[in-house]
């Protein structure tokens, strides 16, 4: 998770009108027709639009944040406005919505027309799952693919834009006196586990985590990011190079095509979820600032596992993934200097996160729930890994899940050592996530 800064527009029912009225007639500025679904079921909410329960001014709220950026700005709904927002499911017509919006006001009326005008100016701002949102989404994908490389999202957002700046800013994370593991003494590293929170917050676990690999430069490095805009789709490939203020990362596109024919199905048939993912670029940074730009990279995001945790006991039985983790697994084969890195969260908890409960009161069962992951991913054993979280049904919402699932299918053997880990709350919405570090080591 990242934290992200920015004008949020704050949204009652009373003012929900005007501001679609508003955003609307500059959002026709793209030309197209707006299309009102009358006689069909009204199309549901986008999936692809990250919606973060919160809360304000003491009550139930949601963000709304477009990856894709057909919506320019984050938004915040709360108060009535929520309920007609949460009828809108793919399952109603406009005379449904007209009868539940009628029974929620206890039988103020409002007309199918007014309805329907709604409906139009919510397809106009590109939040439903409409035809007209689909060609637009088309349009962006095509765009998207033919660029030779991911320029660096974040840069400017997250940290400086600037070379020296971020070099400076860099610097500043590891000024501090080395820690010295004497549990590596004599070990191979092969994976290194690092957050992909805030770069601020996670500092400490940011530099505990590769300062262990600062004088191992690898030749090649796999990257296992979480997708958080991934959709249904378990995997997202890209053969595109990485840049960022530090220079350009060199994607080997050999290795991406092979795994993109070995996952088939199971990959996404886009790459557009890695523009303006944090997760891998954030850890591009750290081996740029240590290693430069020499080095080979395969960047991959890892989509939810969440549907597979009961019909399966680990990554390798969920349909379609044997012949890509095979290929995986011969990764660590293919170079005397390669490392797998994941850059992942793990526990999320509270009001933003779709809990009633607060962080605070949720704390010490996500930690002991963290623990036992964190033990099993050390001890390689994947059974009671994938076990816990289905026990506990994903309640805590590691995003990092589904890349230590297969981190632990593509090193078998490894042993695992946790260097640090925290805890980060956020007074504001009473939530809190939680990240480490850790090694993933061979005897030599």
């Amino acid at each position: 998770m990242t934290r992200k800064r920015g004008n949020v527009k704050k949204i009652r029912w009373f003012l929900f009108f005007c501001w679609l009225l508003f955003e609307s007639k500059r959002c026709k500025r793209w030309g197209d027709e707006i299309v009102l679904p009358m006689k069909e079921m009204v199309p549901k909410l986008r999936k692809d639009i990250e919606v973060i329960p919160t809360v304000h001014d003491g009550q139930q709220a949601f963000l709304f944040r477009d990856s894709l950026g057909l919506i320019e700005e984050p938004f915040l709904l709360f108060g009535d406005v929520l309920h007609f927002v949460g009828l809108i499911d793919g399952q109603r017509n406009i005379r449904d919505i007209q009868l539940d919006l009628i029974r929620m006001r206890k039988g103020v009326f409002i007309s199918s027309e007014e309805v329907e005008q709604v409906i139009a100016e919510l397809d106009s701002l590109f939040l439903l799952d409409s035809e007209r949102y689909r060609q637009q989404r088309k349009r962006i994908v095509s765009s998207y693919a033919l660029l030779k490389k991911r320029e660096a999202f974040h840069a400017g957002r997250s940290y400086p834009k600037n070379q020296e700046e971020l070099r400076d800013f860099l610097d500043s994370f590891f000024s501090g006196t080395a820690d010295h593991f004497s549990d590596l003494v004599g070990k191979r590293i092969s994976g290194l586990v690092a957050p992909h929170i805030d770069l601020k917050i996670g500092k400490r676990i940011y530099v505990k985590a590769y300062r262990t690999i600062q004088n191992c430069p690898p030749e090649r490095v796999l990257l296992l990011g979480t997708g958080h805009n991934l959709g249904d789709s378990l995997f997202s490939l890209t053969e595109k190079d990485f840049e960022t203020p530090l220079g350009l990362v060199r994607t080997d596109k050999d290795w991406v095509r092979e795994l993109r024919l070995a996952g088939d199905k199971i990959v996404a048939s886009d790459d557009l979820a890695h523009r303006s993912e944090h997760s891998i670029e954030f850890q591009l940074l750290f081996l740029q600032y240590l290693f430069g730009t020499e080095f080979l990279s395969v960047p991959i995001l890892c989509g939810s596992f969440q549907k597979h945790l009961h019909q399966a006991s680990r990554p390798q039985e969920i349909p379609g993934m044997n012949r890509f983790l095979e290929v995986l697994r011969a990764w660590p084969a293919e170079a005397e200097t390669s490392l797998i890195i994941a850059g992942v969260d793990f526990s999320h908890i509270g009001l933003k996160f779709g809990h009633r409960q607060s962080a605070s009161a949720l704390l010490m069962e996500a930690k002991k729930h963290d623990q036992f992951l964190l033990d099993a991913l050390c001890r390689g054993n994947i059974k009671e890994f994938w076990s816990e979280s289905r026990q506990a049904d994903d309640k805590y919402n590691v995003c990092g899940f589904s890349c230590l699932a297969c981190l632990m299918e593509i090193l078998p053997g490894c042993q695992g050592n946790v260097l640090d880990y925290d805890f980060w709350e956020e007074e504001a919405t009473q939530s809190a996530v939680s990240y480490a570090a850790v090694i993933m080591a061979r005897k030599e």
